[in-house]
This record gives C-alpha cells, structure tokens and sequence, in this order.
C-alpha cells in the first residue's frame, strides 16, 4: 500500500506559499545599498567592518528564512495535512476503528469463572483500540441492550464492563448481531468489527436464518470463553397438580432432572419443599445426557394455596437447580344446586336433584364433595364459598338471580344446567342469553316422548380428549353408548360454545363455553335424573357426574401460566364481579427478594405506567426466577412463581469457525466500486483527525517565532 502527503484544504496551502513570498519581497525592497566614504589609514577599519558585514548578512539571511518557512508553515497547519492511502483499500482497513463489543449476559454464563474471563475479554479488545478509535457495548441475553453507544469514551465502557452483571435470561446472539450490523451500517468509511464475547451456545443459534448474516464489510471476532466439557445438572421440568384434592387416590408431583454431562450421576439427592419446609428427598441414578424423574407423593390436610420448589445440590451452574411451583389443596368440593319444589309421585316427594345427590354421597371416598341445594340462587356471599352451581331444570331466574349468576360464573365459578319440563326457554335467553352471553346453546324446542320409553336416541360421538371424558377413554372404562334418551332439547350452539358429546342423530347432548376469565358453563340436554332418560342407573353416571364437577371445580389445573423469566404476568387476584380490576385500587407485588412494587389501574384503563389494561393489571418486573406474592387491602395473598428457561441448561456450544462461515459467508470478497466524492472527503477528513499533523506544524510555526525574535533583537 502506497502512503503520501495530503491535504484537506489546498487554497490554504496556496495562501501559505504566497505568503511566504512577502517578507522575500519586502528584503529585496528594504536592501542597502552601498555608499563610498573617505579615510586615511583604513586598513584596520577595513578588515573589522567585512568581518561585521558577514555576520549581519547571516543573521538577516536567517531572519528571512525563518520568516518565509513561518508564513509557509502556518498556510500548510490550515490546510490540515495527513498521510493518507489508498482509498479503496482504507475502504476496509483504513482509517479509524469501529468496534462494537457484545458481552453474553446470558445465566448460562455462571457457569465457574466464564463471566469473569468474558469481562477481562472485553477489556483486552479496549486496550487494542487506539484512542481515535470508536467503541460501543451490547450487552446480550434473549434481547440485546446498547449501554454505551458507538464513540462512547472508553472510561465509559469500562465502567459499563465492569457494572455487567449475569442475568437469568436464555441466550440468543443474533438479536445482539443485528443491533451490531444496524450500528455499522450507515458508516461510510473505517474498520467495521464486531466482537462476540460468548460460550458460543447451541441455542442462542437456533433461530438464525440467511437474513440475519452480517453485511460484507462488517469484520467478526469470536471471544469464546466456554469451558471445555463442562457438567451441569438441572430440572428441566415438573409436573404438579395445581389443585390436590383429598380423595383416595394419591397426587403425586414428578421432577425432571436431567444430566448434560459424560458422565454417570448416582444417588442424586433431589429434595422437595413446600411452604419453605423440607418435605422429602429422593435418591435420583442419571445416565450421561439423560433424564431422570424424581416423584414425590403430595397429600395436604388443610384448604390454602400452597408454594414450593424442587432443588437439587450445588454446581457450577446454579440457576438450574430450582424450580418453583405453587398449588392448591382442598378438603372438598362445593357445589350447589338450585331446583325447584319436590314434586309428588306416587305418594313420593322427589327431587329433580335426587340421583345427583345419592351420587356424590356414594362417591364420597373417592371425591370429596360437600352438597347443599335451594329452590333459590344464594346471595353473593354464599356463592362465593361455592366451586360449581347447578341450575337443575329451574323455570326461570329473577332479574337479579341471573345477575347473581353471570356475576359468580365471570369471577371464575362454574356452572351445570340442566334441562327439563320446568324450562322457560324464553325467560333463560332473556336473562342469561342475550347481551350477557352466559347460555351455551340456543334452546329450539323438546322432542321425544319422556313415556315411550321404545323410542330413544343415544350418546354416539364423545370427545375423549376432553378432560371430563378422558378416563372413559380406555376399553372397559364405562360405555355411554348404553344409556337411552327418550326425550330432550334440541338447541344450536351460541358463539364461542362447543359441543363435547352429541346423540346418534347429530343433535347436540353436552355443550361447553368459557365465559369471563375463568369460568366455564355445561350445559345438558337432557335431565339430570329419570324423568327423559336412564342415565343414572348407568354406571357411567357417577364418574361422569365426578369428572364433570372436578373439571370445573379445578379449572386451574387447565390454566394456571408457566411463567419464564422475562414474561408479563397478568394479575387476576382481584377482580371485581365484572371480571376487571376494581378502578383506583392498589396492588403490591413482592418480588423473591421481598423488593415491592405497587401497581393501580386508573379509571382511565391505565396502570401507574401509562399502559393500556383493558380490565386487568400486569406486572412486568419477573427478572428473577422464584415466588412472587401479590396482595391487596381486604384479600387473601395470591401467589405465582417464575422459572429460568430450561433449554439454556445444555451448555454444548457452535464451533466458532462454522460460525464465521455462516455469518460472514461471501463478505470477504473485496469492493471493487469507485469511491464517491463524498466518501473520498468523509475519509480525509476522518483520517487528518485521527492523524493531527496540524499540531506539530503549529508547534514547529511556535518554535520558529521565538528563534526569530531572539535573533531580531541581536541584529
């Protein structure tokens, strides 16, 4: 590569020439000329006064040449001079450096002393850049941050490599990358280079596609850190039920462990603790990259909401080795029935709930099920206590019983109807149809008769992947297929309803809709005892009716979240009857290391943060994994916990020459286009500042103005 003398403003150069040609002219105009004196004995006279002449000759030729190169000099420092290349070249070698350090933050970097070395990494790469060099810090997990923008001092850089601190989000380099590559971009001219300072991680790779792959001038460094064969336990899952009910089958709660590394695992101790008490431990065996489950048996004596975790013992990775959960123990189940008065046959008073209620008095042992019925919907209080509502062929709801009802269903609740002679199918689509939205199904009108008892329908189309028909699922589980339905309601389902079990006519037997957050209604076809079918001398009829009040009592098992670090949790703790959070009230959040942060949702639908809530309030802050507790003034505390993702456990990483191949593939070729004007002026202009000849001409200038005073004054 050819170097040469440059400059950046030629008419300044041209300025400083001319001049330097003025004091030559003045010396020329100003000379001496010499005149004839007179004497006697002048030979003495004669030899000093030539020796004089000689010195003074020297002196005001010296005088005049430093004034020519001052002029000169001072023209050359304003025309900005610099050593410049060739530009092509300096396209991508030249100039100065742009260097934009990313730091993996990611918990996958606990690991021993990979983050320490990463930070001495990046403190390496400062101190290889010079100081007319630019700089920038992203700082990179599942998203990338820009702490110190591109031409940050260095102090700044260092102070922000050292504040780094290790997140317990998973890993994802290429969001980091494109920050990067959109930094460098708009840059014309300079080194573009990007250092990666990672264990190079599998995963954080997983999602790269052919767009993500740097432009062709932008130069990759791999900084990798990772320890070779490294050893990592961790729970990689668990299964809880949210809600263990006291009943004669056993809850039990299983722990995934899994063994990333070569070698074999054995007598694993892997401890259980609920309410922060250590329940029970297991001695776990894990082959080498292989999972193994750890079951614990759960049984509670007590209704409450309970939280806990499964740990394992220390390594070197530590975030992987809890997982959080929380559930729910019951002592029963409560449910209620509304129907009307008993009616008399055959000098009996029966109820239409009878059967129901021989049902889940037989079924005791093994659902608990605490039963209370009315000929009347309860007040709100007492629905409150309740967990499923059966409306069992009730005519008609009062204004204010639906309003009850709709209310208790959209806080969460669920709800049975059932049908039968008593139906007024007008008043249930004026006050639970409609505008409230609560029916399931539309009622047409009944058909078949309840008394001719050779003609009847069946149930021939079941869907077994339904919660409430999965354990009729397996052969010799119960056949519904042996029941006969003399009559029943034809009805069309409403919007957002489905139909979960149908007769062999098509028409419809079981529908299911949610309704508000939580809430679920079933609604059925036909009645609840004997009067339109033989249901309940089935022997399918008392699981069903089982599986049907469990899956709606115990909802949460469907819907409780499995929050990850980093996820916006939606408080639904404390709703008021409309399902929203009540306006202007005030909820605290505890965070695992009990740091509070309160939260209101403002008439406007806006939470102290200016976001839009829509009824409901969220809670962004889950950096860390653990507990979380929520409370509000007047209410039981409410609980939700966060886990780390797992995936970021397995620390196997990229070769990092595959990875330079797939990011850069062909940006190393060379750019062959003629640089434009502009780009030419942007170059001398960033090199001249980076070289700063000026200076030391401006200082020579200095230099040369001092001699030449001292010497003025001896002349």
């Amino acid at each position: 590569m050819f170097f040469g003398l440059d400059i950046l403003a030629p008419l300044f150069a041209v300025a400083g020439a001319v001049g330097a040609s003025i004091p030559l002219i003045l010396h020329l105009l100003n000379r001496e000329r010499a005149r004839r004196l007179v004497f006697g004995t002048i030979r003495f006279i004669q030899m000093s006064h030539q020796t004089n002449v000689r010195r003074h000759k020297l002196k005001r030729l010296l005088l005049l040449l430093m004034r020519i190169l001052m002029l000169a000099l001072l023209g050359f420092a304003f025309a900005r001079p610099f050593f410049a290349g060739d530009l092509v070249i300096a396209q991508k070698t030249g100039g100065k450096r742009n260097a934009i350090i990313i730091l993996d933050t990611s918990y996958s970097m606990q690991y021993e002393k990979v983050f320490e070395n990463a930070k001495k990494e990046g403190l390496k790469i400062l101190d290889g850049l010079d100081t007319a060099d630019a700089a920038c810090l992203i700082l990179s997990s599942d998203n990338a941050r820009v702490v110190a923008p591109l031409g940050s001092e260095f102090s700044h850089i260092r102070t922000a490599l050292d504040n780094a601190e290790i997140t317990y989000e998973a890993t994802d380099y290429l969001d980091a990358l494109q920050t990067a590559n959109e930094i460098l971009e708009p840059i014309p001219i300079g080194e573009k280079q990007v250092y990666l300072i990672a264990d190079m991680q599998k995963r954080g790779w997983e999602n790269f596609i052919e767009t993500d792959k740097l432009n062709p001038d932008v130069q990759i460094h791999f900084a990798n850190v990772r320890v070779e064969r490294p050893h990592n336990l961790a729970i990689t899952g668990i299964s809880v039920p949210p809600v263990v009910l006291k009943e004669q089958k056993a809850s039990y709660l299983v722990a995934r462990v899994r063994n990333f590394g070569d070698e074999a695992v054995e007598d694993l101790p892997v401890r259980l603790f609920i309410d922060g008490n250590m329940i029970h431990t297991v001695q776990l065996d894990v082959e080498p990259d292989d999972l193994g489950d750890a079951v614990f048996k759960v049984d509670f004596q007590d209704e409450a909401t309970h939280t806990g975790w499964v740990e394992l013992p220390e390594d070197a990775l530590g975030a992987d080795n809890k997982r959080y959960f929380t559930l729910q123990s019951l002592q029963s189940i409560n449910v209620h029935a509304v129907r009307d008065n008993p009616r008399t046959q055959s000098g009996y008073q029966t109820a239409e709930t009878f059967f129901m209620k021989m049902a889940f008095a037989v079924g005791s042992e093994a659902v608990p099920i605490n039963f209370t019925e009315s000929s009347s919907v309860p007040d709100t209080a007492a629905l409150d206590r309740v967990d499923v509502l059966v409306l069992a062929n009730v005519a008609q709801l009062a204004s204010n019983e639906a309003g009850r009802v709709a209310a208790y269903v959209a806080g969460g609740g669920g709800l049975i109807l059932t049908v039968g002679d008593n139906i007024d199918i007008n008043a249930y689509e004026q006050h639970l149809g409609g505008e409230i939205g609560l029916m399931p199904c539309k009622f047409v009108q009944p058909v078949g008769d309840a008394f001719d008892r050779q003609q009847f329908r069946v149930l021939a189309t079941v869907r077994y992947e339904h919660p409430i028909f999965t354990p009729f699922k397996e052969p010799n589980h119960g056949d519904f297929g042996k029941a006969r339905f003399y009559r029943l309601f034809q009805a069309v389902p409403t919007e957002g309803a489905t139909v979960i079990a149908a007769y062999d006519d098509g028409s419809p037997a079981l529908f299911e809709k949610p309704y508000g957050k939580v809430g679920r209604v079933l609604c059925f076809t036909s009645t609840i005892d004997r009067d339109w079918n033989d249901l309940p001398i089935r022997a399918v009829y008392l699981p069903f009716l089982h599986e049907s009040i469990k899956y709606l009592a115990l909802k949460d098992v469907e819907t409780t979240p499995d929050y990850r670090v980093g996820d916006n949790v939606e408080l639904k703790a404390f709703e008021t009857e409309n399902g929203n959070v009540a306006a202007d009230r005030e909820v605290a959040i505890f965070n695992p290391n009990n740091v509070e942060t309160r939260l209101q949702r403002s008439k406007d639908g806006t939470n102290v943060m200016g976001e839009a809530l829509q009824g409901s309030l969220f809670y962004a802050d889950t950096s860390i994994p653990g507990i979380y507790s929520v409370h509000a003034s007047g209410a039981d505390p409410n609980y939700f916990v966060v886990n780390v993702d797992a995936t970021e456990s397995d620390l196997a990483g990229r070769d990092v020459e595959e990875l330079s191949s797939m990011l850069k593939g062909t940006a190393d070729e060379s750019v062959e286009d003629k640089p434009t004007a502009e780009l030419v002026a942007q170059y001398r202009e960033d090199v001249e500042k980076s070289q700063d000849v000026w200076i030391y001409v401006m200082l020579a200038v200095f230099a040369l103005a001092v001699t030449e005073m001292f010497f003025a004054n001896r002349v």
